[in-house]
């Protein structure tokens, strides 16, 4: 029985392929970003900054929250131990706290 010579050699480790056979190109299916369209535009720095009343505005709906919510534990409110008071300065809170999570 003859037995074949290349399947009693061992094979080497390292690359199965050259290095460096594409020449530096990309291979395959490669498309620059570019021309697919998945590098996303630079925004532009107008709509980068808010104006300049956003800020104090937001604070001063928080600071308002917090204040209904203490006058009506000191019951300053009339009608005090209101739970229409505790939720109108969470609600006025919340807004100037949703308004600082969207402030540049």
């Amino acid at each position: 029985m003859a037995t074949n010579a290349k399947s009693n050699k061992k094979a080497k480790p390292g690359r199965v392929t050259p290095k460096g056979t594409h020449g530096g190109k990309k291979v395959g299916r490669y498309v620059d970003p570019e021309t697919s369209g998945r590098i996303t535009a630079p925004i532009p720095v107008e709509t980068k900054h808010s104006p300049q009343w956003f800020g104090p505005t937001s604070l001063a709906l928080l600071l308002g929250g917090l204040a209904v919510m203490l006058g009506n534990w000191l019951t300053i409110w009339p009608g005090s131990y209101s739970p229409w008071y505790l939720v109108g300065g969470l609600v006025i809170s919340g807004t100037g706290f949703g308004m600082l999570t969207q402030y540049h």
